[in-house]
């Protein structure tokens, strides 16, 4: 099966008129949501027909793991953070994951 990707998506600082336009692009190419469970419930209804995946606040690295793996499996997963997603998010994390990272 094809390997997939993962997106890291930043929500900003509000509604979905503060979300960039490539943030909500990468969640409606994303077969699967991710994310602390709040998160996932701001978006949830902008996409019902998305699997989605959450876990509670201290989950981080489980989340990461199952994002790496559901993507190894050939999903496009969109992994949710509060505002940047590079500064307040998972990019850490995940990337600490990665294979050679």
């Amino acid at each position: 099966m094809e390997r997939k990707r993962i997106y890291l998506v930043g929500l900003g600082p509000g509604g979905r008129e503060q979300m960039t336009q490539q943030a909500y692009a990468a969640l409606a190419d994303a077969d699967v949501l991710c994310g602390y469970t709040g998160y996932v419930d701001l978006v949830r209804g902008w996409f019902p027909e998305k699997e989605t995946y959450t876990t509670p606040m201290t989950q981080e690295l489980a989340r990461c793991r199952w994002a790496l793996e559901t993507a190894r499996g050939g999903k496009t997963v969109a992994m949710l953070c509060s505002g940047d997603a590079g500064v307040y998010g998972m990019a850490g994390p995940l990337l600490q994951l990665t294979e050679g990272g």
